[in-house]
C-alpha cells in the first residue's frame, strides 16, 4: 500500500490539511512516541499535551487547535478526531484484506459453491456445495463454509472461522480469528423432570428429582446475521433450537462473546468481552452489554438499556435503563450499596462500642 500524504489524508478524513500538505505520513502512534513520517493522534487535550514529550512533525488534531504554536510542520483537522481514527486506521491498516483477488491452489472449493468476482480464498480454506460467498469478499486461511451457507458482499473472514450449514449472513461482514457460527445450541432434556426443571419452579427445592441421562435436542433452526456486522475473536453464535438465531444490522462483537440458541439481537447492540447470552432472550435495538455481562434464558432487555462489567441478568429491563450487579440493579442503587458496604466495618465497630457502653454503667455516654 501506498503511503499518504496530508492532503491525501485530510480528503480521506473529510477534514483540513494545514501547513506542509505535501509531508508523507506512513504510520500512526501516540505524541510522546512521534518521529518522522509517524502521524501523532492527539485525539483530545490530554494527548495534546503530550507532543512536546515526542518529535512529531504531523499530526491529527481537532478543528481549532494552534497547531503552529505547538511546533508542527503540518497536521489534519478534524471535527472530532477520534472518529476519524476510524477512516485513518482503515487508511493506515497494510494488513486490512491484503493479497490480491485468487483461490488459493491448496483451498477445497465445491464446485456446486458460488463464488462472486473479486473474491479471495485463503490457503486450506473449505467451501461446500451450495455456498454463495458475495463479491469481493476476503478469506484468510483455514476457513470452513458448510452447506448452503451464504455470506453478502465485501465480507472480511480471517484464519480459522467456522461457520455452519445454512447460516445466512448479510454485506460487509467481519469475523475476527477463531469465530463459530452455527453450532448447535445446548439443548438436552430428560426422559422425567430433572432437578433442574424442579429448581427453576420451586427457586431452590429439588424435590428430590432422580438421577437421569440427558438427550440432546438438535437444532433445526439456523443463524441470520444482518448488514454490517463484526464478531470478535473465538465469539460463538449458536443456531436456533426450530426458529433461527437472529443478530441485527450494525451489532458488533468483542472477543469470546457466547450467544445461545434462539436469541434475538437488534441493530446496533455492543456486545463486549466474555459476555454470555442465555438461550431465547430477545435484545431490543442499541443495548450495550458490558464485558463479562451474563443474561439467563427467556428475559427480554429494551432498547438502548446499558449494563455495567460483569453485570448478571436475572429479570428483565426495560428501555434505557442503566444496570449494574448482581443481581442487576439500577446503577446508582448498586452504586449506594456498594458504599454501603463499605461502611459495614465501621458501621460495626460503633455497634460494639455502643453495645459495650450499655452495658457498662460507668461507661454510659
Amino acid at each position: 500500500m501506498s503511503d499518504y500524504n496530508l492532503q491525501d489524508l485530510a480528503k480521506a478524513l473529510n477534514g483540513q490539511a494545514v501547513g506542509d500538505v505535501a509531508l508523507q505520513v506512513t504510520g500512526a502512534c501516540e505524541p510522546q512516541d512521534a518521529a518522522g513520517s509517524l502521524m501523532a493522534i492527539a485525539t483530545s487535550q490530554s494527548y495534546v499535551e503530550r507532543l512536546p514529550l515526542g518529535q512529531a512533525r504531523v499530526a491529527l488534531l481537532a478543528e481549532g487547535t494552534d497547531w503552529q504554536a505547538l511546533k508542527l510542520s503540518g497536521a489534519v483537522l478534524v471535527p472530532r478526531p477520534r472518529f476519524a481514527m476510524a477512516s485513518l486506521t482503515q487508511a493506515l491498516d497494510r494488513r486490512w484484506r491484503s493479497g490480491r483477488p485468487e483461490i488459493h491452489p491448496q483451498a477445497c472449493v465445491d464446485p456446486g459453491a458460488q463464488i462472486g468476482p473479486g473474491a479471495r480464498i485463503g490457503a486450506f480454506c473449505h467451501i461446500a456445495a451450495g455456498v454463495v460467498l458475495g463479491e469481493n469478499a476476503w478469506l484468510g486461511s483455514h476457513v470452513s463454509l458448510a452447506e448452503g451457507c451464504t455470506i453478502g458482499p465485501d465480507a472480511t473472514v480471517m484464519a480459522g472461522v467456522r461457520i455452519g450449514a445454512d447460516v445466512c449472513i448479510g454485506a460487509r461482514f467481519v469475523a475476527q480469528p477463531g469465530v463459530v457460527i452455527g453450532a448447535d445450541g445446548f439443548s438436552f432434556v430428560t426422559p422425567e423432570r430433572s432437578a433442574i426443571e424442579n429448581v427453576r419452579e420451586t427457586l431452590g427445592d429439588s424435590k428430590g428429582a432422580k438421577p437421569q441421562a440427558f438427550v440432546r435436542i438438535h437444532s433445526l433452526g439456523s443463524v441470520v446475521i444482518g448488514d454490517d456486522v463484526e464478531l470478535g475473536a473465538n465469539s460463538c453464535i449458536d443456531r436456533g433450537t426450530i426458529r433461527d438465531t437472529q443478530i441485527g444490522d450494525g451489532c458488533k462483537f468483542d472477543n469470546l462473546a457466547q450467544i445461545g440458541h434462539n436469541v434475538k439481537i437488534g441493530k446496533n447492540c455492543l456486545i463486549c468481552a466474555q459476555v454470555g447470552i442465555a438461550g431465547s432472550s430477545v435484545l431490543g435495538n442499541n443495548v450495550v452489554l458490558g464485558g463479562q455481562t451474563g443474561v439467563s434464558d427467556n428475559l427480554f432487555i429494551g432498547d438502548n438499556a446499558i449494563t455495567g462489567g460483569a453485570t448478571k441478568v436475572l429479570s428483565n429491563i426495560p428501555a434505557g435503563r442503566v444496570m449494574l450487579g448482581y443481581p442487576a440493579m439500577k446503577m446508582d442503587a448498586q452504586l449506594e450499596v456498594y458504599k454501603n458496604l463499605r461502611r459495614l466495618p465501621r458501621m460495626l465497630k460503633e455497634i460494639a462500642r455502643l453495645k459495650k457502653s450499655l452495658s457498662d454503667p460507668d461507661n454510659r455516654p
